[in-house]
């Protein structure tokens, strides 16, 4: 696979994650006006309203990791790569990439154990959303896993950012390109 076509295929997916987060804040924000407008305005409360926006907030956190990492805005050291020279910079990068791997690995896999186990007591907010719509016995609620696969699901996003990172760099000591180069070119196809 070609950069130019890694870039192609990510371009889609980078655009669709961004309207789904975008989404998610406009669901988010309109949840909590409406809570606080019946709070503070009508002196009542909607019961599913806290609940919903926490969930939310958690899902728009593991999301927003991967664009977050993409655009350079999560922690990283990086001035032991740039103090070295080229193949051994490269090197160094390739290393801490696959560390960074092996965790998103590690908290994908035990974070999908974690939501099966953990996620098989029904959403309460959705129960009364569901209760209020159609009555009493309303249809079942879905489990606490929809939103304990929100880690998972984030983590391999960005495990499989961090695959194509380490693809980029392998390749980039037979082209002589150094960690500057790459990234630097990476960085300026996720501003567009």
């Amino acid at each position: 696979m070609t950069l130019q076509s890694a870039t192609s295929v990510q371009r889609p997916l980078r655009i669709a994650l961004r309207w789904l987060l975008v989404t998610l804040v406009a669901a988010l924000l309109t949840v909590m006006t409406v809570q606080i407008v019946m709070r503070y305005g009508f002196n009542s409360s909607l019961l599913w309203a806290e609940e919903m926006c926490r969930y939310m907030l958690i899902w728009l956190t593991f999301l927003a990791v991967v664009l977050a990492f993409e655009r350079g805005e999560i922690a990283a050291i990086g001035f032991l790569a740039s103090a070295l020279p080229r193949v051994p910079a490269l090197l160094v990068t390739i290393f801490g990439i696959s560390l960074s791997l092996l965790l998103c690995i590690l908290l994908t896999w035990y974070g999908w154990i974690y939501a099966e186990r953990a996620g098989q007591s029904s959403i309460p907010a959705v129960g009364f959303i569901l209760e209020s719509i159609f009555g009493s016995p309303g249809p079942a609620a879905p489990g606490r896993f929809w939103v304990y696969v929100s880690l998972p699901l984030g983590m391999a996003l960005v495990a499989l950012r961090l695959v194509a990172d380490l693809v980029i760099c392998i390749r980039a000591i037979g082209a002589g390109q150094s960690v500057e180069d790459i990234f630097e070119r990476d960085m300026l196809e996720v501003m567009e």
